[in-house]
């Protein structure tokens, strides 16, 4: 992951500043004492101030190397300063031979604008040599020994990962601090604006992934293992049901949920499919799950092997469905090999949305539910009890016949869907209904 966030940012980086003069940050004008320089060939600045004393930074290297050194001071806050430097090998026994005087005080400074950080610098007097291995020093100084200035070395831009991400602290710091400018101009500077960049390419692939996820995870629902039979009519299709059972009826154990029921005057329809189920053989319970919990709701239809779940008002029945967390418990229950049976409803409030309760034909909205998202245990929207004169108002409501098609399943009272897995069959009397 580091190297992925390494790589971006650095393409994205030089692809904006081109040539820039990019030298990784060293904030050492807090720090006392001596500084010691890792890697002298690659570009590095040293922000200091040098506070009554010189500044000695220390060289050591194995091999022969490429001594660059550049002297700068900040144009904003400190125009007039003039620094020089002395390069000493130092040899045995504490012995130290100068080999270079970087005299700046007679030299020309010349404004210099850095674009990588976007800031204004007079530059001064620069030296190169090609050196041998051993142990060098720097020796930085003024006349006063006093004020603000930075030290350049190396000419190698090499960025690693962790000067990539020091510089997104060090630039606001020396923004503040050292240059006595806004933080905020840091945004301005290629790392910032990379920084920006980056942020947002992370978050939307962060929202990519989200999505990705979320569609393994409904591609996985659809194909896990469930049965589920959708009605419009409930018991009407008997004889498809008991096609589905694997054990004979009597020792079928029935959950029939008739919450949906409660708002209306009329419950025939409801106790019909109560008779028919007793005349079978079904061992059914009648279950209200209005106001239960979800730990209540498991006690209560947990062990049967048909959770039924009746007509009535859809929106009260879903409502009662989410207080008590019934899509969690019924994915559980699908996945142990219950079956789920929806009459009216109960079938959909199994789909997508309820949208096609509240069209025309459908039901009041008397909870005042603003959130139509169904159960989704099947992937589309289900219209039931229908009639030839609904064709129009379905198509007044999707008007898209390939949406229509793709996204809702069109119900009689003599049809039923069967979803095992994947599949999806159109059981009973008549054909599919396409408008």
């Amino acid at each position: 992951m580091k190297r992925i966030l390494f790589l971006l940012i650095i393409i994205f980086l030089f692809s904006s500043v081109g040539v820039a003069y990019a030298h990784q940050p060293r904030l050492i004008y807090s720090k006392q004492g001596y500084i010691n320089i890792r890697n002298p060939e690659v570009s590095q600045a040293f922000y200091d101030e040098l506070k009554g004393q010189v500044r000695d930074y220390y060289i050591t290297s194995d091999k022969d190397f490429e001594l660059y050194i550049n002297l700068l001071v900040p144009e904003e806050v400190n125009r007039n300063g003039r620094y020089s430097a002395k390069v000493f090998l130092l040899e045995s026994g504490d012995k130290e031979s100068e080999i270079a005087f970087i005299d700046g005080l007679p030299y020309d400074w010349q404004e210099f604008y850095e674009t990588f950080g976007r800031d204004y610098y007079l530059k001064g007097p620069e030296f190169t040599k090609q050196v041998s291995a051993g142990e060098y020093k720097i020796e930085v100084f003024s006349t006063d020994n006093q004020g603000k200035y930075v030290l350049a070395v190396g000419k190698k831009e090499a960025f690693d990962v962790q000067s990539v991400l020091n510089v997104y602290w060090q630039i606001p710091l020396l923004k503040i601090s050292f240059f006595k400018t806004s933080a905020l101009q840091f945004f301005l500077t290629p790392f910032g604006i990379a920084g920006i960049a980056f942020i947002g390419v992370l978050f939307i692939l962060w929202a990519f992934i989200r999505y990705l996820v979320s569609a393994i995870k409904e591609t996985i629902r659809r194909y896990e293992a469930k049965t589920i039979l959708l009605t419009s009519a409930g018991m009407r299709v008997k004889d498809d049901i008991i096609k589905l059972l694997q054990k004979p009826t009597y020792d079928i154990t029935v959950a029939f949920i008739t919450t949906a029921a409660k708002p209306l005057e009329d419950v025939s329809s409801v106790k019909k499919d109560w008779d028919i189920m007793r005349e079978i053989g079904f061992n059914v319970e009648e279950v209200d799950i209005e106001g239960k919990t979800e730990s209540q709701l498991v006690k209560l239809i947990g062990l049967k092997d048909i959770i039924f779940v009746g007509g009535g008002n859809t929106f009260y029945l879903l409502k009662a469905m989410r207080v008590c967390n019934f899509e969690k418990v019924i994915r559980k229950l699908l996945k142990q090999g219950k079956v789920y049976i929806g009459a009216s409803a109960g079938s959909i409030v199994a789909g997508r949305t309820i949208k096609t309760a509240s069209w025309e034909s459908g039901d009041e909205n008397i909870v005042d539910i603003r959130n139509f998202k169904g159960l989704n245990l099947v992937p589309f929207d289900i219209f039931v009890h229908y009639q030839p004169e609904d064709a129009e108002i379905i198509k007044k409501h999707i008007k898209s016949a390939r949406k229509r098609k793709r996204g809702l399943k069109i119900l009689t009272d003599e049809q039923a869907l069967l979803v095992q897995a994947k599949e999806t069959m159109l059981i009973g009397q008549g054909q599919e209904t396409i408008v």
